[in-house]
């Protein structure tokens, strides 16, 4: 598979739905919440007890994998995403620095295996798909030779649309077989 088709717009976009919502809100909380918590603990510290320091290592371990998951979440949101063209052909983007979404996976869509579905909150699903082959496309472009899963969350609207155009593309297949 060449990148000739790079300069033509995708037939689909599957991508979180929610993606500018989340990120006026999270930002903002995030910050507060972390203000928030910081100062609870500073004025915990200066009880010195025993009592006060159960407190804060309770919110230090609650309070630090929360933070990790939101960040981790946030770059996985804005950074996901799968392309659906008009030649058949799928890119996979991943997320890279600073939330910028990077080129990871080319595939068409023959090479698709396996598709799982799963509900999410929001009228979003979770899209977990396996690909055969996929062309590797970070830094040098190759061929693995393997079977690689990916996933993204995206607008249930959108997955029943992708849905639909698998559906097609295997009748169009099967009809040429048969021909």
């Amino acid at each position: 598979m060449k990148l000739d088709f790079l300069q033509d717009e995708p037939k689909l976009t599957l991508m979180f739905p929610l993606k500018d919502t989340f990120n006026r809100v999270w930002g903002p909380s995030l910050i507060s919440i972390s203000v928030m918590i910081l100062w609870i603990l500073k004025r915990l510290m200066t009880y010195n007890t025993d009592f006060a320091d159960k407190i804060v290592m309770a919110v230090a371990l609650i309070y630090a994998p929360l933070l990790i998951w939101f960040l981790g979440f946030s770059l996985f949101i804005n950074g996901v995403k799968v392309e659906i063209f008009k030649n058949n052909t799928v890119q996979y983007y991943t997320y890279s620095s600073r939330g910028h979404s990077l080129l990871h996976y080319q595939f068409g869509l023959q090479d698709i295996e396996q598709i799982t579905i799963k509900k999410r909150p929001f009228n979003c699903v979770k899209l977990s798909i396996k690909i055969r082959n996929p062309i590797f496309l970070e830094g040098h472009e190759k061929k693995l030779n393997k079977l690689v899963s990916v996933s993204t969350i995206t607008d249930k609207l959108k997955a029943d649309a992708f849905m639909h155009e698998m559906k097609q593309f295997q009748s169009n297949k099967s009809d040429n077989q048969v021909s």
